[in-house]
């Protein structure tokens, strides 16, 4: 959605393929972006509907005649990739992932060395991510172009709302996302502001462990579990602070963008690209993670009314000034053209003296 509505349309004329339907394509249609949409067999692309995807990509690649192709998420990566293997057409391959559990490291290593051919360029949305991706997952650094994430940035936000502190967790209920190490530190948030609220944006196979917790640790009364929500930006600006406690898996995290450009300050777990988008004590408080006392601590800075104002005015300056999507659709309009311009030039990878520059 937002690279299709953010590249720039006098150099680049975007089309949407999608595997199924859904809410965004009004929002497409509205922009001027066509939407074609292969409803594939049974509702789900799995190895048995592999060969009819990759088959019916195929063929829409063949009649739109494209200068450049992307796809986001495994399932449509697969059978792109699979279409892609008798084509000659420039391919730009997005990689989000910063580490892994369990298996999905396994599968993006298998991916890209069964089909990375067939990929002309990868983007990434943050430096810190390029280590991972040359080291774990084997792509060549000189293939590699950062371009980090961005939000679109809305209006001029108010400042946290007057009242009991509340504390809001934006993520997916899995282990990977630290919850439980929240549940900790905001205890000992509870043991000096005792009317302060905890909110977990999310749902995910933790919720009953979670929840289980709380009761353990005598704060399920300050603990609300929000379940999957569609309206983060109204439950940012109900917040004092967004919390993020991640373990390990982070990359450029979309819900610390989303909450600085709402003028929230942010408290993080320093893993992944985190730092990138964080300064520590000026948009917000990054820890260690596992450290559940630091958390704790920047807990409570966080929600101090006048640190919450400071840490949320800076945040949303270096939203403005660096992850505005006015920005990034120049950048990724850039990346495009040098993707496409590259296949046409130099098929060689090792021979692009500008991509090692780049990684």
């Amino acid at each position: 959605m937002l690279t299709a509505t953010s590249v720039d349309r006098s150099v680049w004329e975007p089309h949407v393929l999608a595997l199924r339907d859904g809410p965004l394509r009004a929002e497409l249609a509205a922009a001027g972006v066509p939407v074609t949409v292969l409803e594939v067999p049974g509702g789900r692309v799995g190895a048995r509907a592999l060969p009819w995807t990759s088959a019916r990509i195929g063929a829409e690649i063949d009649r739109l005649a494209p200068a450049l192709v992307t796809g986001f998420h495994v399932a449509v990566d697969v059978p792109l990739r699979a279409a892609l293997r008798r084509r000659r057409v420039a391919h730009l391959a997005w990689k989000h992932t910063y580490g892994h559990v369990g298996h999905r490291g396994l599968r993006e290593r298998a991916l890209e060395a069964a089909t990375g051919s067939t990929v002309t360029r990868y983007g990434a949305v943050c430096h810190t991510q390029v280590r991972y991706l040359t080291d774990v997952i084997g792509i060549p650094p000189h293939r590699i172009e950062v371009v980090q994430n961005a939000v679109a940035l809305g209006e001029e936000p108010a400042p946290p709302p007057d009242g009991p502190p509340v504390l809001l967790v934006p993520a997916a209920l899995r282990a990977d996302k630290g919850h439980a190490g929240a549940l900790r530190a905001f205890r000992g948030v509870l043991a000096s502001r005792p009317d302060a609220r905890l909110q977990l944006a999310g749902d995910g196979p933790q919720r009953a462990a979670l929840e289980r917790a709380a009761g353990e640790l005598g704060i399920a009364g300050s603990v609300e579990f929000l379940g999957l929500r569609h309206d983060v930006p109204d439950l940012l600006r109900a917040s004092t602070a967004c919390v993020l406690a991640s373990t390990s898996v982070e990359c450029f995290p979309y819900a610390l963008l989303e909450a600085m450009a709402a003028g929230r300050a942010v408290v993080s777990t320093n893993v992944g690209g985190v730092p990138e988008m964080v300064d520590d004590g000026v948009t917000g408080a990054l820890v260690p993670p596992h450290d559940d006392g630091a958390l704790t601590a920047a807990m409570l800075r966080a929600i101090e009314p006048a640190t919450a104002v400071r840490w949320g005015e800076a945040g949303r300056a270096r939203v403005t000034a660096c992850f505005g999507l006015e920005r990034w659709g120049r950048r990724v309009t850039e990346l495009f053209t040098r993707t496409s311009a590259r296949l046409v030039t130099d098929g060689n990878d090792e021979h692009d003296e500008h991509d090692e520059g780049d990684a």
